[in-house]
């Protein structure tokens, strides 16, 4: 029992419904954490002793047991967050927000909002910390950044509002710009993305994978006709050592080359069929890339033909299950990376079945050469420099999900089940999730327009009847 009272053990004879105070007892890994309830409620915000068993179980021992679980000793004094003693710039304060807040708190969102300090750093943090107390220096970045996005803008005063709530909670400031009468954040102007895959768009997508099994001509020594050059001596019994002069490589180059370890034509499952097999399984699942390169194949439930998400992996911290069709383009596409055992990952690397947690830069590759421009890159291993022509393509990863939810809208999936298959925690959001196509829309007037008008003859053979 993790709320109780010990005085019955000294001889209070009126316990439980004694005057002694309650204490909180939990063992967590062959420890035990005692200590009275009033002890760990005053130190954390409580105004007065907690006489309720009720209160204790429901507020406190919840609190109790997942400082322990987090790695604290809930029994240790805590130490009070003091003022820094020069704090006197907005940069200070949002170093400060960093490391108290960002840098401890378990958030999934931690990279991104660490671009965003970034960027504020650079715009607001030479201003003292109090001009965030006035809307004046807000109001003059929000006209810096007029010509972005306007969700873009909204994300950055978003983060500036939290870190100036964040502030007042400590006495870092006195006041915040964000009020009624201040500066407000308008979210009904940002624009909704609409941005539509089209079958032929994604036939191209995914033809362009191929390519990236190749190796990449710009920083290759040789070409496919020089490999089949060199495989061609070989086995005309040219040895290797006049082969590799002749093609200025070295001994241990030529070697992989005939035996077939590098540059085999002959190889499955590389770089473009991992690519593939995520295009479709975003098309096909309509899951977030997160969740996606989370999935195992222990994960997939042959059985009823579904993919469990769980907890954990979900940005709404909502498990659910995606199902798939026996037969399905999807379903070859699990079966072919069952053999890798249970514990590999789906859509991850593809000879071992290891995490991937990024793939930027192979997305921008495909999206390139699905559009006929050739990739550049400053330097072996950095991302492609076209970024003029992705900004043109204006597709994003997320945009596949977007589609996924929107061929199901258009073949009539209930709204209400589609934000079971998305995970989302409110329906508005899995409305502006689903963009319906123009011929869709046509389509769905075309069948009103019919109902209306069998509609209103039934309705005349009804009156003529009565007559």
């Amino acid at each position: 029992m993790a709320v109780r009272k010990p005085c019955r053990s000294k001889g209070c004879k009126a316990s439980p419904r004694c005057e002694h105070p309650w204490w909180l007892d939990v063992m967590h890994r062959h420890v035990r954490y005692r200590m009275p309830v009033d002890d760990f409620a005053l130190a954390r915000g409580a105004t007065a002793p907690v006489a309720s068993k009720q209160e204790a179980e429901k507020v406190w021992e919840p609190k109790f047991i997942a400082e322990i679980v987090s790695g604290k000793d809930p029994r240790a004094a805590l130490e009070r967050e003091n003022p820094p003693e020069r704090l006197t710039t907005v940069a200070d304060l949002l170093k400060l927000y960093r490391t108290r807040y960002v840098e401890v708190e378990p958030l999934k969102s931690r990279a991104g909002m660490v671009s965003q300090l970034n960027v504020l750093s650079a715009q607001l943090g030479h201003l003292p910390a109090t001009a965030l107390e006035r809307p004046d220096a807000i109001e003059d970045f929000k006209s810096r950044y007029a010509n972005r996005a306007i969700a873009t803008t909204n994300r950055y005063l978003a983060r500036l509002r939290h870190v100036c709530n964040w502030a007042i909670g400590r006495d870092l400031l006195s006041r915040t710009a964000f009020h009624p009468r201040g500066v407000r954040i308008s979210a009904k102007s940002e624009r909704r993305r609409e941005r539509r895959v089209s079958e032929a768009e994604e036939r191209r997508l995914l033809e362009a994978c191929k390519l990236l099994n190749e190796p990449s001509r710009g920083t290759a020594k040789l070409t496919w006709d020089d490999v089949r050059e060199i495989r061609g001596r070989a086995q005309a019994g040219v040895q290797q050592s006049e082969i590799a002069t002749a093609c200025n490589i070295s001994r241990a180059l030529c070697n992989e080359i005939v035996r077939g370890r590098i540059w085999n034509p002959d190889t499955k499952l590389t770089t473009g069929d991992e690519m593939r097999d995520r295009i479709i399984g975003a098309l096909d699942t309509s899951c977030r890339r997160g969740e996606m390169l989370k999935i195992q194949n222990k994960q997939v439930d042959w059985r009823h033909h579904w993919i469990r998400i769980l907890k954990e992996h979900s940005k709404a911290e909502v498990a659910r299950v995606i199902p798939f069709e026996a037969g399905s383009r999807l379903e070859k596409l699990l079966r072919r990376r069952a053999f890798l055992g249970p514990d590999a990952y789906v859509f991850g690397e593809a000879t071992t079945g290891g995490y991937v947690s990024s793939l930027k830069s192979a997305w921008e590759t495909v999206l390139l050469l699905a559009n006929g421009i050739k990739p550049t890159r400053a330097g072996s291993g950095k991302r492609v420099s076209n970024r003029e022509a992705l900004a043109q393509i204006d597709l994003h990863w997320h945009d596949l999900r977007h589609e996924a939810l929107s061929r199901l809208a258009d073949d009539g999936v209930p709204v209400h089940e589609l934000q079971l298959l998305a995970g989302h925690a409110s329906i508005t959001t899995t409305q502006r999730y689903m963009n319906a196509r123009s011929s869709s829309l046509a389509e769905s007037m075309r069948q009103a327009r019919k109902r209306r008008v069998t509609r209103l003859e039934h309705s005349d053979e009804a009156t003529v009847q009565i007559g």
